[in-house]
């Protein structure tokens, strides 16, 4: 075989891509990079959440550790206490509620509970889901 032949059979050869395997490609490729935004939508959402949760349970340490060191007697029960939204809430506002009962579990005994409640969006949610109300408890036995 001459080499004039052989390079003319080569030429006729087709090589690259079609251009229907670069659009199954490309179609793949936005499949995947939507898929991948969608991702980023729910860890945001999912990191908003655990912020607020943190804040809630670092406000509820807070005040049981200030009604620890109260006296006996001067624990009662306060009614609901919303706090305002500022830059240390991070936009949101939390409503405490402290609900005391007295002799339980035992006599000369109190259970502490702290209700904290927010408004946010439910975590791993990726529509646009409208704000519900979250709710955390702690509670705390204090003695005479």
């Amino acid at each position: 075989m001459n080499t004039d032949t052989y390079k003319k059979n080569k030429m006729n050869e087709q090589s690259g891509f079609t251009l229907i395997e670069v659009m199954i490609a490309l179609v793949i490729l936005a499949a995947g990079l939507l898929a991948l935004a969608t991702m980023q939508i729910v860890s945001i959402r999912s990191n908003a959440f655990s912020s607020e949760m943190t804040y809630a349970t670092m406000m509820a340490q807070s005040r049981l550790e200030a009604i620890r060191n109260m006296e006996y007697d001067n624990v009662n029960a306060v009614g609901q206490v919303t706090l305002p939204v500022d830059p240390t809430t991070k936009g949101v506002a939390y409503r405490v509620q402290r609900l005391v009962q007295n002799d339980i579990p035992a006599t000369d005994m109190k259970t502490v509970t702290l209700i904290i409640d927010w408004l946010g969006a439910p975590a791993g949610s990726s529509t646009d889901v409208t704000e519900v109300w979250f709710t955390t408890r702690f509670s705390t036995i204090i003695k005479r």
